[in-house]
């Protein structure tokens, strides 16, 4: 009945909504609905002389108006009961609590789409600090990546919380399994309507990518995740190199630089904790640096790992064929024809083309 709902995985998403008038007049009409049918039962018990099973069955045939005909009340009065409880009262408050059922549901959905719900997932991702520079494009592109993996976590519900999306969340992002929460960062209820404590991940976003002072955010944080309790993994984004370790300490587990251009290095940190150390080995120059060397070898890749890991010249991790494409993490068997390679190098052990051409062509030779 409602698409919104239809979409989500109702194993996954179990929530509760804070209690409001809505729900508290559907619970009370279905209270004075159940007196009603209770009462018109007995009254058919006594007046009819039915049993107690003959008396429920003519009430609540009679109540939703299908009327089989098989049992009717023939007294007078019990006639009367069953005018004045059913007929005049029961249906009425039957179809009273039916439509405040809708408007219920209605309520529900709009909260949901507004964000303003609380949520009882366990074992999610969380997106905390999420500020208007993380359009729903960048968080598409994460969550596709995270949702085309094969490793475990690639089906774990996530939790946005964010203020930037109070329309709603985009189809697309809903369709990945994806729910928000409206909340302010500062907001004391924020932490228990994403249930971060049961969370598995907890994602702390640089405010501002280029702003310094948003690290002072995220080390609040993360320090009050650690405070009330939370045991799962925090990763978070640093702005400013100098202050990974600071992050660290507060209590993340893995750092990164914020990289809005490239989310799918964020879901790589998700899946392989770690990875994005690698990764970032590949943007910067600091310690190790991905150096590309002009060579002309024709042989098996195996060759050019050992040749090159043996002379200490680093870790071969890609190679350029001869028709200008850039083959990555090619298998040890497959026969290369290579006019360059792509080595990861210590900065202190960087080469030159004539050292590495020598070291592949002394195991050609």
């Amino acid at each position: 009945m409602l698409m919104f709902f239809r979409k989500l995985k109702p194993q996954l998403y179990k929530k509760y909504v804070h209690v409001h008038s809505t729900k508290h007049q559907l619970v009370r009409l279905l209270l004075v609905l159940g007196a009603i049918l209770a009462v018109h039962t007995a009254a058919m018990v006594i007046l009819e002389k039915l049993s107690l099973m003959d008396a429920f069955w003519l009430t609540m045939t009679s109540a939703t108006t299908v009327g089989y005909g098989d049992l009717s009340a023939v007294t007078p009065i019990g006639r009367m009961a069953t005018v004045v409880l059913l007929y005049v009262a029961g249906i009425a408050v039957l179809a009273q609590a039916a439509s405040m059922y809708f408007e219920y549901r209605q309520e529900v959905r709009a909260r949901v789409i507004k964000g303003e719900c609380s949520w009882k997932m366990k074992n999610h991702i969380v997106f905390l600090n999420c500020s208007e520079e993380l359009s729903d494009d960048y968080f598409y592109q994460a969550i596709a990546q995270l949702r085309g993996s094969c490793v475990d976590l690639a089906s774990t519900p996530i939790i946005i919380v964010s203020q930037h999306f109070s329309e709603g969340l985009p189809h697309r992002l809903q369709a990945l399994d994806v729910v928000h929460v409206n909340k302010a960062i500062s907001d004391e209820e924020v932490f228990s309507a994403a249930n971060v404590n049961d969370a598995h991940t907890v994602i702390v976003m640089a405010a501002r990518h280029l702003d310094p002072l948003s690290d002072s955010i995220s080390f609040e944080l993360i320090d009050r995740l650690r405070e009330q309790g939370f045991k799962g993994h925090i990763l978070a984004e640093a702005v400013r190199d100098s202050n990974r370790s600071r992050l660290m300490k507060a209590g993340a587990d893995n750092v990164l630089r914020p990289i809005r251009s490239y989310p799918e290095l964020l879901m790589r940190a998700i899946l392989a904790p770690g990875a994005e150390q690698v990764i970032e080995t590949l943007f910067n120059s600091e310690g190790e640096e991905c150096i590309r060397y002009e060579i002309n070898f024709k042989g098996d890749w195996l060759t050019v790992i050992r040749a090159l890991s043996e002379a200490d010249a680093g870790t071969p991790v890609a190679y350029e064929n001869s028709a200008g494409g850039v083959v990555n993490n090619p298998s040890s068997k497959l026969v290369v024809d290579a006019s360059a390679v792509f080595v990861i190098v210590r900065q202190n052990d960087i080469r030159s083309k004539d050292e590495v051409n020598g070291i592949l062509s002394s195991v050609t030779s």
